[in-house]
């Protein structure tokens, strides 16, 4: 039975953001190259797989009734959450600050979306009061 709690602020930032990064990431990131094209891949796609991934465990255990075991390797979901977002939020960055070429629509919306889910991790980590941070 799925969750029948309404999505929270963060999860819906965390949902949100993987699914635009998703879609986006077949548009043209840099030049006429997607994420997943040669020359950007692997790098440019860790992004889109970042925001899948976080977009999926929040999904998954929302909606579909999916049963994650409480803690990975002894880290809680909420941790691997925010480290996952971190470090997504990181890479936008460096995609930002880097001078690649003429960044398209799909760099763009990548580096965006790697900002909020960063921002929804935050988030996430207040709404469930794990006391990760303040």
């Amino acid at each position: 039975m799925a969750d029948r709690q309404p999505p929270t602020p963060g999860e819906i930032v965390i949902m949100v953001a993987g699914a635009l990064m998703i879609v986006f990431s077949f548009l043209h990131f840099a030049g006429n190259t997607s994420a997943w094209g040669t020359g950007l891949f692997p790098i440019a796609t860790l992004l889109p797989v970042y925001g899948l991934v976080m977009a999926l465990q929040i999904a998954l255990t929302k909606f579909a009734s999916v049963n994650l075991p409480g803690s990975v390797l002894g880290f809680t979901w909420e941790q691997l959450l925010l480290a996952v977002g971190a470090m997504a939020g990181l890479m936008a960055i460096g995609w930002l600050l880097t001078d690649y070429g003429n960044k398209q629509i799909g760099a763009w919306i990548e580096i965006l979306g790697g900002i909020a889910l960063a921002v929804g991790a935050v988030m996430l980590q207040r709404e469930r009061n794990t006391g990760a941070i303040g």
